[in-house]
């Protein structure tokens, strides 16, 4: 039997971004290609399951597995739109290891709860979704550096386009890095050495 329902850990981007974010897609001629609801816009970590049915214990099994808690946000580099052979991806440029190491420590903490992450074996591969079919578009430039606020347990409907939010966990912002200008406010035993 098909799964019909899919359970994955992921950040969602808020309404106000969704929006302008799907503002930016360019039009996409004839009937072929189907742009995503802002509102589903998100970027996903890892699947954690899939099932013919309803899966009431997900949400149990993973909230114990974030019981004492969770490492902090780490900031997503998006660097452009573009377009696939099966749809449209914002997409990110630059280095991901910062959010590699995120989905690291957190695989760290479903193990032990018996959780482990599907469809992986390629890497992860950090982007959002923004529709689907075939579309062809030039690439289209987005500057943004975003820094989630919450990690989501999401239950999607596989074929329905529904996703329902089962639980969040506030993320903390990362650590803010002492800058060069500073050394000189700290004591000489904290300096750094030129």
């Amino acid at each position: 039997m098909s799964p019909m329902f899919r359970y994955f850990l992921g950040f969602q981007i808020n309404a106000d971004r969704g929006g302008w974010l799907a503002r930016q897609l360019p039009p996409v001629p004839g009937d072929l290609f189907a742009g995503l609801k802002p509102h589903l816009y998100h970027l996903t970590l890892c699947t954690i399951a899939e099932t013919a049915v309803a899966n009431p214990f997900v949400r149990q099994h993973v909230a114990k597995a974030f019981a004492a808690g969770l490492p902090a946000a780490s900031p997503i580099r998006f660097g452009r739109i573009v377009s696939k052979a099966m749809g449209a991806e914002l997409v990110t440029v630059g280095s991901t290891a910062e959010i590699r190491q995120l989905y690291a420590a957190i695989t760290l903490l479903l193990a032990p709860c018996g959780i482990d992450p599907m469809h992986r074996t390629s890497g992860l591969r950090p982007h959002v979704t923004l529709g689907y079919g075939a579309c062809d578009f030039d690439a289209v430039p987005i500057a943004w550096t975003w820094i989630p606020g919450e990690l989501v347990l999401i239950e999607s409907h596989i074929g329905h386009r529904r996703h329902r939010v089962l639980q969040s966990w506030t993320l903390e912002p990362p650590a803010q890095a002492a800058f060069a200008f500073m050394d000189d406010a700290l004591p000489p035993a904290l300096r750094r050495a030129a």
